[in-house]
């Protein structure tokens, strides 16, 4: 794998299965919450590690526990070993596990500079992709499509970066970062599985029902009669490891929001719009960063291109476990989401109330939300056809605390989303009550949102 400056050498590649015997071939049905997003590119994620050691001591005393701990760990997390399948008396496809299925984990190493990759500051894009695992089917069956993909590359006495590429179906934000997090804590514990006792993943399904099941299981049979079989959508979803569309002229850079600068945020906005008694920091945070980011984008935009009435899109993802009737556990593994999409036309978030009214949309769309009304629900056409250019997706959240990751070297200098363009926003490791927004664009445009994120903020003192 070559990139500009950037080197990785692979030095081991091995299959990681549960112990053998530990788990009985399993079926598992997918929901309809799963379904949702069987076509989407796989979620990708790095946490980068300070790790002042050489080679030879990661190599006799870090790689071995790492491939022990995840061994253990996959046991309690078996559909990320097993594959997606598609048997032919089924309407939909399902996770498979069977004895001695596994995940590759790729070892490598690097000479690239790894301060600069798990800094903040503006980043070739493409720097990151060597570090980001790819899918390899294990199994002399074709017709099935892996759903974990690991990559744990070296950078010898300086860090180490553990990368994940999780497809989508088989999980969201909550249920791969719980499968990280336990994998830590079983590595940081050499095995020990005891502090997880409490916190192991469930799979009951059965309590999981939703209107839209109907509509995703007809909306397969509907392509099928119009000839979209089997096999192309799972070579669409194969194809769909997004390992190799790197991002052209793309930056990457990290921008915090201090707990002060958000409190003022928040004042601000409550004093110019008394209705709004409560603003979480999330709220204002993305109210905050999507009005920048339309600004940065129109600022960029030859004059005669520009147009203030064109509507601009934020999408909010929710975790919705505790919304369903009956609600899910918080260990429930699978996809369990509520999305929805603001909008708003672009004047009234320019202006000078704009992050008022983006705040005022935003909190009213996420109180709005109601998983179980299939009357509100958008579906995937709604969501593929809006606007790139006039389109913000969220990702990620602070709850989900990827900063706690430790794997027994200490906790992580830097956690990347790199999936794709979108916001994210995790808690900020070393400021407390801080938020941390990742972002990917053009420089111009990149140079522009960093102007306007960092002169704003006085006005609100």
């Amino acid at each position: 794998m070559e990139f500009p400056h950037h080197i990785v050498n692979v030095v081991e590649e091995c299959q990681i299965s549960p112990p053998l015997g530990s788990v009985p071939t399993t079926s598992l049905p997918p929901t309809c919450f799963d379904l949702s997003y069987l076509m989407l590119p796989p979620v990708q994620r790095l946490f980068f590690y300070e790790f002042h050691h050489s080679k030879a001591h990661f190599m006799e005393n870090i790689f071995p526990r790492i491939k022990h701990s995840l061994s253990i760990t996959l046991q309690h997390f078996y559909p990320l070993a097993g594959n997606l399948t598609w048997p032919q008396d089924s309407t939909i496809p399902e996770f498979f596990y069977k004895d001695g299925d596994s995940v590759t984990l790729t070892l490598a190493e690097s000479d690239y500079d790894f301060c600069l990759l798990s800094g903040n500051q503006q980043r070739d894009a493409s720097a990151f992709y060597p570090l980001i695992p790819t899918f390899k089917c294990t199994t002399s069956n074709e017709k099935v499509v892996p759903l974990l993909a690991l990559q744990v590359t070296l950078f010898p006495n300086k860090g180490i970066c553990i990368g994940f590429s999780i497809k989508h179906v088989v999980a969201d934000g909550r249920s791969y970062t719980h499968f990280i997090k336990s994998w830590a804590t079983i590595c940081r514990m050499e095995g020990d599985i005891l502090l997880l006792s409490d916190s192991l993943p469930t799979y009951d399904r059965s309590t999981v029902k939703h209107l839209k099941m109907k509509k995703i299981t007809s909306n397969f049979s509907l392509m099928e009669k119009r000839g979209v079989t089997r096999d192309t959508m799972h070579n669409i979803i194969n194809k769909r490891d997004d390992h190799h569309t790197v991002p052209v002229d793309k930056v990457r850079a990290t921008f915090v929001l201090v707990g002060s600068d958000i409190e003022k945020l928040k004042q601000w906005i409550m004093s110019k719009e008394t209705e709004l008694v409560h603003l979480s920091s999330l709220v204002v945070t993305c109210a905050y960063v999507w009005v920048c980011m339309i600004k940065a984008r129109k600022s960029t935009l030859a004059e005669t291109d520009v147009d203030n009435e064109v509507i601009e899109y934020l999408l909010l993802p929710a975790d919705a476990r505790a919304r369903l009737k009956p609600p899910l556990p918080v260990t429930y593994f699978g996809n369990c989401l509520d999305s929805a999409a603001v909008t708003a036309k672009r004047s009234d978030v320019i202006g000078e109330d704009g992050i008022v009214c983006a705040a005022k949309l935003i909190s009213k769309t996420i109180r709005e939300m109601d998983i179980n009304d299939d009357t509100k629900e958008k579906n995937l056409s709604f969501y593929i056809s809006l606007p790139r250019n006039h389109c913000v997706a969220v990702s990620s959240s602070p709850k989900f605390g990827v900063y706690e990751t430790d794997y027994g070297w200490g906790r992580p200098k830097k956690v990347e989303f790199v999936s794709g363009e979108s916001m994210t926003i995790s808690e900020c490791p070393n400021i407390g009550g801080g938020l941390e927004i990742g972002l990917v664009r053009n420089k111009i445009e990149m140079d522009a949102f960093a102007s306007f994120f960092a002169d704003s903020l006085p006005a609100f003192s």
